[in-house]
């Protein structure tokens, strides 16, 4: 039995940015732990623009968002889910698919990865971040840190959340990782409304592949948040642990039966 779950009410967390359409050089942003990471950085590219449909007011990219990814566990047997042919969400979800019990779909979980051939991409909506002065900002380059530039009046286009503040921009055509707090007073990225789909293609019982929109699949009866043991590490869930997941979901984040009593958080004075 495996203790200390924590809930990946990560789920609200996000992740790694690369050029559109094009798995990143080390398919492992969030992939955790090297081995099988470099297993999933050795398969063929995904172009997702051609597969998904996506227009390019949309930034594509492999991974999904966090320093601690979502993910979703089936608890249940015969969990049915409705899927998609195409990652895209204005496509019908015309497929049934029958998901494998105790199966952990999170992005650590390299064994069900490879073993499933699982794809994992995010479709983040492209938004302008205007400058409001003229100042430097700090990024991560090829030099080390280095240091951009930037005029009042200037935009810069939001593309991807990576974790721990850090966001990927582009500004006249380069990319650039900086952290949101060298933007937060001078740029209008605080008043940014993030929109990202979360796509996840799955071999369904019966071998058949599908595309699952985060969104939607955690929705379904029988399907729960992964639960996280640690940083890098997911697995499948084992039979003898089903029930410890369910408690800890049930546990809100003061340690507390949320179904059992009201929780009263802690006052500020």
């Amino acid at each position: 039995m495996r203790f200390g779950w924590v809930l990946a009410g990560a789920v609200l967390l996000a992740a790694c940015g690369q050029k559109d359409g094009i798995s990143p050089d080390a398919a492992a942003v969030g992939a955790g732990p090297d081995a099988a990471a470099a297993e999933l950085a050795a398969r063929p590219q995904l172009d997702y623009a051609a597969i998904s449909g996506y227009d390019d007011t949309w930034f594509l990219s492999a991974g999904w968002p966090g320093e601690y990814p979502p993910g979703f566990a089936v608890l249940d047997a015969d969990v049915k889910v409705p899927a998609r042919a195409r990652p895209n969400p204005t496509d019908p979800q015309d497929i049934t698919c029958l998901l494998p019990q105790y199966a952990n779909y999170q992005i650590w979980n390299n064994a069900r990865t490879n073993e499933d051939q699982i794809e994992y991409f995010v479709a983040t909506k492209k938004v302008p971040v205007t400058v409001l002065e003229d100042t430097e900002v700090e990024f991560v380059g090829e030099a080390g840190i280095q240091t951009l530039s930037l005029k009042k009046g200037e935009q810069m286009t939001y593309l991807r959340y990576i974790g721990e503040g850090v966001t990927v921009l582009s500004f006249k055509g380069q990319e650039y990782e900086i952290n949101e707090g060298e933007l937060s007073n001078v740029t209008d990225i605080a008043d940014t409304a993030l929109e990202e789909n979360l796509w996840v293609r799955v071999t369904c019982l019966g071998g058949k592949q599908a595309w699952l929109m985060f969104d939607e699949v955690i929705e379904e009866a029988g399907v729960y948040p992964s639960p996280i043991t640690g940083y890098g590490d997911a697995a499948d869930i084992a039979p003898e642990e089903v029930e410890t997941v369910r408690e800890a979901i049930a546990t809100d984040a003061y340690g507390v039966n949320a179904q059992e009593e009201e929780i009263i958080p802690p006052s500020e004075e």
